[in-house]
């Protein structure tokens, strides 16, 4: 592993210019004033995977880690085979457990654009963890093998499922090849804690999402003759002219929840691509769309106004052209909200997290509200800040991961007790 300290002392060694502009300076660190878990992490970090890439480096190397140390693991394969969901559980098998999770997938990034170290070097400096996926989130999940491994479960009457996921990242596609395997433990779960990074408070909710796109097939030719061909990008002026109205709707019109920022369902167009040359009819153009709805809202909303817009898949002014001209409206890939009520549970996770018991909703997405789909209470509480994740120079401090072991040192601690039933909705 890349190391950022000397092997003869815990002194780090730092150059050139810190990532506030202001003068490089080193710190003079002891041992036992590390989070233990930054070893961990900083294997993690090491590891490229970017969701375009496969995470089985990554997730044979923490399945043979926690192998060694009496866990017993479950591999569960996407349909190529080149990724791969980890379960892993800890303590008494069969007994009453909680879940905590985190994914194995980060953002890309682009090395030119880091200045304290390449993206998958972790370097320590300035009482932080540089490197992509510091927060987001493998400092979760450095901090709970670290936590899980040294943890004297015998002694423990409940057990803890550690479940590590892929491709969260671009639309939450590991967890629902989790799901059957978790649905057969359901009635064995008390609780589940997705450690998404939230500075170590808890989260309640979360909005949801929907993918979509929209694929306009048209019909080629000069463009000094534009009678005799379809042109697909105006076409696709008038998809986009329609998702705009309805994103004005939603925010001028409709319900709002004021938890949330914005607090009201959003729909964004993202990418459009069409067109070949100036002097040439576009006989194609793709948008990419989506909607992320506040709980309780319609996902499909957005498809189901689409397809009202234009039947038949085509535009009304070109539906006499039949074949010549189609219209395709899909559905890429969706998630659900999150909005945990069971006051029990939240109650007990902030104590334990020494935080308000005041929940975040957050805005953005996760995987929570798809693990939520089993009937267990969920929450979000996770060391780092959001505002660090997909960034350049991404870090986590080494405070937030302090904090965080703390979290877990006194949640294994419980596990000692019989937990209370989280699963009754109390009054808020």
């Amino acid at each position: 592993m890349p190391s950022a300290l000397c092997s003869s002392c815990w002194r780090p060694w730092w150059s050139g210019p810190s990532p506030d502009g202001l003068h490089s300076r080193s710190l003079v660190l002891t041992s036992n004033t590390l989070p233990l878990s930054l070893a961990m992490i900083e294997r993690l970090v090491a590891f490229d995977t970017t969701s375009h890439r496969s995470n089985l480096e990554l997730i044979n190397d923490v399945a043979g880690w926690l192998e060694a140390r009496g866990a017993a693991v479950t591999l569960l394969y996407n349909d190529s085979g080149d990724k791969a969901n980890l379960i892993a559980e800890f303590g008494p098998r069969d007994a009453p457990a909680l879940l905590v999770s985190g994914h194995t997938d980060v953002v890309p990034a682009s090395p030119a654009d880091w200045r304290v170290t390449a993206p998958f070097t972790p370097k320590r400096h300035a009482e932080r963890l540089y490197g992509r996926g510091t927060a987001d989130m493998k400092g979760f999940i450095g901090v709970a093998l670290t936590k899980l491994a040294a943890w004297q479960a015998e002694h423990s009457r409940h057990s803890v499922l550690l479940a590590l996921s892929f491709d969260e990242e671009v639309g939450c596609l590991g967890v629902p090849l989790m799901l059957p395997f978790l649905e057969a433990h359901k009635e064995r779960l008390r609780g589940i804690i997705v450690g998404e990074p939230t500075a170590m408070r808890i989260a309640n909710a979360h909005k949801g999402h929907v993918g979509m796109r929209a694929t306009i097939e048209g019909v080629g030719g000069h463009s000094g003759y534009p009678g005799r061909g379809v042109n697909a990008i105006d076409v696709g002026a008038g998809v986009v002219a329609q998702i705009r109205q309805l994103a004005r709707e939603k925010r001028l019109m409709s319900l709002t929840d004021q938890r949330f920022d914005p607090p009201y369902s959003t729909v964004h167009v993202g990418l459009i691509e069409g067109g070949s040359a100036l002097n040439q009819i576009p006989e194609h153009c793709r948008i990419d769309f989506e909607m992320r709805p506040l709980p309780g809202q319609p996902a499909m909303e957005i498809l189901e106004r689409l397809r009202k817009d234009f039947p038949s898949g085509l535009d009304r002014d070109l539906i006499g052209l039949g074949r010549r001209a189609r219209l395709t409206l899909e559905c890429r890939g969706q998630y659900p909200p999150l909005d945990e009520r069971r006051q029990g549970y939240l109650s007990w996770i902030a104590e334990l997290a020494e935080c308000s018991v005041e929940p975040l909703a957050l805005g953005f997405g996760c995987e929570a509200g798809l693990f939520a789909q089993l009937g267990v209470p969920t929450v979000i509480c996770g060391p780092g800040s959001i505002h660090q994740a997909h960034q350049p120079d991404e870090f986590i401090a080494f405070d937030q991961i302090a904090k965080c072991e703390g979290f877990f040192d006194r949640l294994l601690s419980q596990l000692s007790f019989p937990l209370p039933d989280f699963h009754r909705l109390e009054a808020t």
